[in-house]
């Protein structure tokens, strides 16, 4: 198993996005819970499928966190600025409203969030980040806040 959602969209365009990367992934649908039925939306993929997401992972890592030994050209830093906007548009696809009315999202790991509070700083958004219990919570500040 790759990931689980509780729509079908978003189950739906993740195997469409490992299918257009050459890489086959099915959706599986079932119902859960006792009392209170709810579905969840599987995506099925093979372990080469894995070992593609981990790789890419890591290079993307590389690309947004690590400091270059030497001076980027543009097209690496134009590559940079794609993989920031990317990273920033999957978040906000599955985050929900924070109480403050700033997008917020809790992350369980501090690998993803340093991805993200990266990203943030390539795109010039105001990320805050705190610890909280479960991992890491970030914060899109509304720009007067930022200020």
């Amino acid at each position: 198993m790759l990931a689980e959602f509780n729509r079908s969209v978003a189950a739906e365009r993740l195997a469409e996005l490992l299918g257009s990367a050459g890489h086959e992934a099915s959706v599986h649908r079932y119902t859960a819970g006792t009392r209170h039925r709810y579905e969840i939306f599987r995506v099925l993929a093979d372990e080469r499928t894995l070992l593609f997401l981990d790789r890419a992972w890591a290079q993307g890592y590389g690309e947004l966190c690590g400091a270059p030994a030497e001076a980027r050209s543009t097209r690496q830093v134009r590559h940079s600025r794609q993989l920031a906007e990317a990273a920033w548009r999957g978040v906000l696809m599955v985050s929900g409203p924070a109480r403050s009315g700033s997008p917020g999202l809790r992350v369980p790991d501090l690998d993803t969030a340093t991805v993200l509070m990266r990203a943030g700083r390539m795109m010039r958004l105001p990320v805050r980040m705190s610890t909280r219990p479960g991992g890491q919570l970030l914060l899109v500040m509304p720009a007067e806040a930022a200020a």
